[in-house]
């Protein structure tokens, strides 16, 4: 049983690869490629069916096409109930059994298998393969004890739902030069609007509203009920109370307590519920810019198109929607993100630091025809700008492109599609 589970993960041994599970190509691949010349363990984090196993496919691909033989490469992927309930004894003396000559480990859904950090710390300690490759759908992977056990010996790498680039890739565009993108700027406004909505996980991508809003719902209940429920022993009715508060009122500013109120719940429950959430990925949060307080964070979805299902919207919400997929760019762009509000009320969305100083201030608004919106927009970038001795700030719009000159500052407007393919 054993056996025939581990073959029917592993198709490139009699066959090659198709491009149905290759799919398009990540962003983050390339990064992956290029550290396969260093000999730590490769791990890929990312909220469940955001294409992780895809990515292991795609360097396992990349591996086969460099000259590695395709059956010194072995795939396991422990959501295969035969592969987690086998002992990692078994599953080690099976792998060798079919192969004596493997030299590349995949796992994913690693985070299944109690004890794994310990099995791949002896795997790669003892060199039994040449290059190993972990996935998982939990932030624990990412935990101070398994950092302790693997220690010098991993290099992670975080996989997000689509972004609107690959998002673009998977609908059929192929041609990126920024002169084709402005020639069909009207598509791909058509486009982002699409995006915001529906969101960026591969297999929501170019179906019908109906079967998009199946495929996000099923997806939310499977991470609230296997990642969060079954793992913690914790409440579906109760975290799904507090997901779906959070998913609602995304970008806005949040405390244990008032999480707890609004959903009749214990302070200690709201707390470790929230963690439950952050765990399974589906929430990420920011802190205020020097008070980096339990009290002082906004929480952002992991993608706009699950939120979008799940919740109760009295509006289209463009402009919260526009935030979250700002925040998520920003987020595999990895800088250190923060937002900003003073006591006079004025406030930006995103505050980037890097080393030590403050880079950069950017402030989302999807419609600035309003001139009231636009001078609160603008008058909060400035006096973010005089804190931080900036000269220069950037707002993103639906389609907004100029430049201007206020109070001696330089404010940027750049539209939201064109900064999310820069």
């Amino acid at each position: 049983m054993l056996e025939q589970s581990i073959r029917a993960w592993n198709p490139w041994w009699v066959e090659k690869m198709s491009s149905e599970l290759i799919g398009i190509p990540r962003d983050v691949i390339q990064e992956l490629i290029n550290s396969l010349n260093t000999p730590h363990i490769k791990d890929i984090i990312g909220v469940r069916r955001c294409g992780k196993t895809t990515l292991l496919y795609q360097l396992a691909d990349y591996l086969i096409s460099s000259g590695i033989t395709p059956k010194n490469i072995i795939f396991l992927n422990f959501d295969d109930p035969s592969i987690n309930v086998s002992s990692f004894e078994e599953i080690q003396k099976e792998i060798f059994k079919i192969n004596p000559e493997i030299t590349h480990l995949f796992l994913d859904e690693i985070q299944q298998k109690k004890e794994w950090e310990r099995w791949v710390r002896m795997l790669y300690d003892t060199k039994k393969f040449v290059r190993i490759f972990i996935s998982g759908s939990s932030a624990s992977l990412l935990s101070e004890d398994i950092s302790r056990v693997l220690t010098g010996r991993h290099i992670t790498f975080m996989a997000a739902p689509f972004s609107f680039k690959e998002y673009l890739s998977k609908r059929g565009w192929t041609d990126f030069r920024s002169e084709s993108i402005m020639f069909k700027k009207d598509k791909i406004l058509h486009y982002l609007t699409a995006f915001l909505e529906g969101g960026g996980f591969p297999e929501a991508i170019g179906v019908d509203d109906f079967a998009r809003k199946q495929i996000l719902t099923n997806l939310y209940n499977d991470i609230l009920a296997r990642d969060i429920s079954s793992r913690y022993g914790a409440s579906y009715d109760i975290v799904n109370n507090i997901a779906r508060f959070m998913l609602t009122n995304l970008g806005s500013p949040y405390s244990i307590n008032s999480v707890a109120k609004a959903t009749n719940i214990a302070v200690e429950t709201s707390e470790k519920y929230i963690g439950y959430l952050k765990e399974a990925l589906l929430i990420y949060d920011i802190p205020k810019l020097g008070i980096q307080f339990k009290q002082n964070k906004k929480a952002y979805p992991v993608d706009t198109g699950i939120r979008n299902t799940v919740c109760f919207r009295f509006s289209p919400d463009s402009g919260k929607l526009a935030e979250a997929a700002v925040f998520l760019e920003l987020k595999r762009r990895n800088p250190e993100v923060y937002y900003w509000k003073n006591s006079g009320g004025y406030e930006v969305d995103f505050v980037i630091k890097e080393q030590q100083k403050i880079a950069l201030l950017i402030q989302v608004v999807w419609n600035i025809m309003d001139e009231a919106t636009r001078k609160r927009e603008e008058n909060s970038l400035i006096r973010a700008m005089d804190e931080f001795n900036l000269s220069k700030g950037l707002i993103l719009t639906e389609d907004n492109e100029e430049i201007i000159e206020k109070e001696g500052k330089t404010i940027e407007y750049i539209p939201l599609w064109k900064w999310l393919l820069l």
